[in-house]
Parts: structure tokens; sequence; C-alpha cells
């Protein structure tokens, strides 16, 4: 059976950019199924079309971004987001972590850096510059360590379930779904809906996300 090519969208006003995009997807085996000019059409077609791979350009969208991404993450969590920007400051890389982004490339890169980044993505991996990670891992930390303590004060917080800690702790050893199954005596269906609900609970969206944040409060929560 032939093996189907993963599906992008790519939202940027910028026409060079969404070239130099294009030959990327090319490079990395990519389809690109649709391009979009506005956060209004991006929403609209996302749902419509559900891509693996979103290729978002920052650059146009200023103040209110974090709420864009955020209401990109809630309504299609199945997409993955690559964004690119003139500046990748510490603080934005570290926002788009927090709201589900999953690689981050300089705008001004070439078309080869977009298409590793692509394949990077599509993975399951994060993909951003060594060097800024290491930037970039202290602030993600400082943002996860404050946002537990808020849900804590407020009491916030829904419980993980003995069986949803298993998981938990299991995940951030770096086991795959399969792996989770075997060591717990359940399907792996079982373990995808049992993740479903955890993702939920804790107001992530990718497994890289939960090891994150439960590294950095170096605590569980059961109920």
């Amino acid at each position: 059976m032939e093996r189907t090519a993963p599906t992008a969208l790519v939202a940027s006003p910028d026409n060079s950019f969404r070239e130099k995009i294009v030959a990327a997807a090319e490079l990395a085996g990519v389809q690109l199924v649709a391009h979009v000019f506005s956060h209004e059409q991006l929403a609209a077609l996302l749902g419509a079309l559900h891509p693996d791979l979103l290729v978002f350009d920052a650059d146009p969208n200023g103040p209110g971004e974090r709420e864009r991404l955020s209401s990109l993450r809630h309504s299609n969590s199945g997409t993955a987001i690559l964004m690119a920007a003139s500046d990748l400051a510490d603080k934005r890389v570290s926002d788009g972590l927090l709201h589900g982004v999953c690689g981050f490339v300089a705008k001004s890169s070439g078309s080869r850096e977009y298409a590793n980044a692509m394949l990077a993505i599509l993975r399951g991996e994060i993909w951003l510059g060594r060097e800024k990670l290491a930037q970039v891992l202290t602030s993600l930390i400082d943002a996860i360590n404050l946002q537990a303590q808020h849900r804590e004060s407020a009491g916030a917080a829904e419980r993980l379930s003995p069986r949803e800690e298993e998981i938990v702790r299991l995940i951030t050893r770096g086991c795959t779904n399969k792996e989770i199954a075997r060591a717990l005596g359940m399907s792996d269906k079982t373990v995808k809906a049992h993740l479903s609900h955890i993702f939920a609970k804790l107001g992530v969206t990718r497994r890289a996300q939960l090891a994150l944040q439960r590294n950095a409060s170096g605590s569980s929560v059961v109920g």
C-alpha cells in the first residue's frame, strides 16, 4: 500500500515566504494543502482540512499572538505547529512551547532548514537550535513552575487517578504508547484514551509538554 504523504498548511501574507515553504515541503515530501492570509481564514481551514502540520508566519501577528496560538491549539490539537519569525526571543519561544508550538525557525532560514524542521516535528520532536534550546528551557521551566503555583493556589488542578499517574511516570521515562500498554497490561487504544484525559486535566497537548511540566514540578498530584 502506498504511503500517504503528510499534509501541511502555510499561513502567511508574505509571498516570498510562501514560495520558500513550497520548496521546503517538496524537499520534505510534505503535501501543501492550502495557503491562507489571515487568522480568520486559518481557523476555518484548519477545522475543515485537519492538516498534520501548520507553518505559521508569526511576524504579522503582533499583540494577541499567545491568544491566537491558544485558540489554534484548543480547536486543532492534532495539528503540529512550526513557527517562523524574524525575532525568536526567549520569551516568545517559551510562550510558544507552552501554547503547543513544536518548532521554531528564523524566518530568514533557507528551505533546507524548514524541511528539516518539518520532518523533525512530524516525528514528534521539538525543533529548536541547540544554543537557543539551552536559553529557552530555563525560561520555560520558570513559566511552568509559575503556572503550577497558580493552579495549586486556586485549587484549579484536576487530580490524576493512580492509573493516569502511572502513565505519566512512564511518559517521563520516554516510553512509547506500545511500551506503556505492555507495561500496564492494556491496549494501545486504552493508553490513547488515558492520554486524552491526562492532557485535558493538565492543560497540555503534547507528550513533550507533559514531560517538561512534570519534571519541572518534581511532584505528583494523585486522587
